[in-house]
């Protein structure tokens, strides 16, 4: 990436070229005659190439995105460029051109293309700005103390006054959906906040008691913002919608549907957050460990500390101080971060992810405040984060992109139901292909427990494998007398010889009919021995620990035989599998990590006194 980056550096100093694709070749990477830097507009044959041989713009294109200019090239900068291709072995190489593209396009706004799309981006995003920034410098009104059992939606005016509506008829709205998660994906009800004031909706499926409703959603079952009886399409006006993950609750929006489209756009504080203030994968592990004050992840943080520290040059109150200046998405941390105060309440959230809808029937009021207060932190969050947001992003195309991106759709017809339905059955199948192929491997593992095999396995090595003794209750023995008071032996089932079992018996005799038969002697021993089984019944004794944690217990509602809690995120999962990286094996360390074993290398030192407990490994 360097290297390319250097090139790019150096190309630029003589003219901006198209990428050279095509199947004509010309002798390119050399320095054309003095006739041509002079020219260096002029195409060589008909098309246009800079002093190096390079293929540059159609003289139409670049008559029309440069309005005409003309590069001037230097001495110089011609002798780096060819110094540059030297070094990396590419001056004198043949270069393939493409046929001149000879387009006309739209009108450019400004002198350049910076200013075009600066100017674009402006005009495109102005009305959406203006919408924020009114939401932005409002004080929404206090939360609504009691809210509307009715359908549809219903405004709340500053002295409390109700009154339904068709849709919030309002240029900027911060909003907020909530579904009943075990009713499918119908929304359930939603609050929504504006300058002048609140506004709550419920379903019909909320207030309507049937027996079924119908699983298929239409166009009916989703929220209103912009169409009304009296509102028609044309009428459509610029409107903003804020919230946190909004294309959670874009996806419940009727308008959203519509093939029209919409001049509705939505901003998403998460995504605002993610650029102002947002984590990586690994930043994430330790910020949670920081927070949580979990042993493993406060042991990672302190290693990444001490790598840091031994790599960075700067002031070590730097290292670790962006624990405090970020968090992850949710909106708890997210309000905490900006906002501070006390910690939002999400305890309510659980009954729309497992309660019924009489559940959110008989808890309707403490239900809704609880989604109008994290509308009311959206709102806050909101306020602080858009100044933040135009500072550290202050390019108009940067707040216009993400206005964009998040009105995209993707039309539709009967055949994405058919895909959907195949998809998700190609997918459960392939799961349980997986699941079985993992399970035989688990099984087949298992079996190298016989005369400790696995102590020669590279991958199998280290696993649990522990067996637990099998337990039994003691045999409360005695022994049968004879007449004369001596003691019986037990009669042992005489085996029959392989003759008597080639040889045909024919019919059973009576006697036979009437005595038991051996095997049924055997299984009635068998059924004796159920009493010596312990109260608690042991799970899979003579296994060895790793394979028993792969098995769901008899008591498990779930229970399954074999492994079957076997999955591809498990670390003993690419131990079965056998993979390799450059040929050696994979082994998974508490102290390192994954990494592979090679012959012969030995194991790092152990640091600040912190030893491996893990068993030594017997390939050295």
């Amino acid at each position: 990436m360097g290297c390319l980056a250097r090139r790019t550096r150096l190309a630029g100093l003589l003219a901006a070229r198209v990428p050279l694709r095509g199947s004509s070749g010309s002798s390119a990477s050399r320095p054309l005659g003095e006739g041509a830097v002079q020219s260096p507009g002029v195409a060589l044959g008909q098309r246009r190439v800079n002093p190096l041989g390079i293929q540059m713009l159609s003289k139409g294109l670049h008559e029309q995105i440069f309005r005409g200019a003309q590069m001037h090239y230097s001495e110089e900068d011609i002798q780096k460029s060819v110094e540059h291709l030297q070094r990396h072995d590419l001056w004198g190489k043949e270069t393939s051109t493409v046929p001149d593209v000879e387009l006309q396009l739209p009108h450019i706004y400004g002198a350049n293309l910076d200013e075009h799309f600066r100017i674009l981006a402006q005009k495109q995003s102005l009305p959406y700005l203006e919408a924020a920034k009114e939401l932005l410098q409002s004080e929404i009104s206090p939360v609504p103390q009691e809210w509307a059992w009715a359908v549809g939606w219903t405004r709340y005016g500053p002295n409390g006054e109700m009154k339904t509506v068709d849709f919030p008829d309002e240029r900027a709205l911060v909003f907020d959906v909530e579904v009943c998660m075990e009713e499918g994906h119908c929304p359930t009800l939603a609050v929504a906040v504006s300058p002048s004031a609140w506004y709550s909706w419920c379903s019909k499926r909320l207030l309507e008691q049937r027996y079924t409703w119908c699983s298929q959603l239409t166009l009916s079952d989703l929220i209103p913002l912009e169409l009304g009886s009296n509102c028609p399409k044309q009428n459509w006006q610029e409107k903003l919608v804020v919230g946190h993950n909004v294309s959670f609750d874009r996806a419940h929006i009727k308008e959203q549907y519509l093939i029209e489209g919409s001049r509705m756009r939505f901003l998403d504080t998460m995504s605002m957050h993610m650029a102002i203030s947002g984590l990586s994968g690994f930043q994430r592990s330790l910020w949670m460990a920081a927070k949580h004050g979990k042993r493993k992840g406060q042991h990672q943080v302190q290693e990444h500390i001490k790598k840091m520290r031994s790599k960075t040059d700067g002031p070590a109150i730097a290292l670790w101080d962006w624990v405090d200046i970020s968090s992850i998405n949710n909106l708890v941390d997210v309000h905490a971060l900006y906002v501070g105060g006390q910690p939002l309440e999400k305890e309510a959230r659980e009954l729309f992810v497992k309660g019924s809808m009489n559940d959110i029937r008989n808890n309707f009021q403490d239900l809704m405040r609880y989604c109008a207060l994290d509308v009311q932190a959206t709102h806050e969050v909101f306020q602080e984060q858009l100044p933040l947001f135009m500072k550290r992003c202050p390019h108009p195309v940067t707040f216009a992109g993400m206005l964009e991106m998040g009105a995209c759709y993707l039309p539709v017809n009967q055949n994405w139901e058919r895909y959907l339905d195949e998809a998700q059955a190609t997918y459960e199948e392939l799961q349980k292909e997986m699941k079985k192929s993992l399970m035989n491997l688990a099984d087949e593992a298992c079996q190298l427990l016989h005369e400790e095999r696995y102590k020669d396995d590279p991958w199998l090595w280290d696993l649990e494998w522990d067996l637990q003794e099998f337990k039994q209750k003691k045999k409360k023995t005695g022994k049968k007398k004879n007449q004369d008071g001596d003691d019986v032996p037990p009669k042992a089932v005489e085996k029959a010889s392989m003759l008597e079992w080639q040889e045909d018996p024919g019919p059973p005799t009576e006697e036979e009919e009437q005595n038991t038969p051996d095997s049924r002697l055997c299984l009635d021993h068998l059924k004796e021995t159920v009493t010596l089984q312990p109260k608690r019944i042991q799970h899979l004794p003579g296994h060895p620990g790793w394979y028993r944690k792969l098995c769901p217990r008899l008591d498990d509602p779930c229970w399954v035989p074999g492994p079957s809690l076997i999955s591809l995120q498990m670390r003993v999962t690419p131990k079965l599998m056998r993979l390799t990286w450059d040929g050696f094996p994979l082994h998974y360390s508490e102290k390192f990590g994954w990494g592979y074993l090679v012959p012969g290398r030995k194991e790092r030192p152990a640091e600040d006194g912190l030893g491996d407990q893990s068993p030594s490994c017997p390939f050295r």
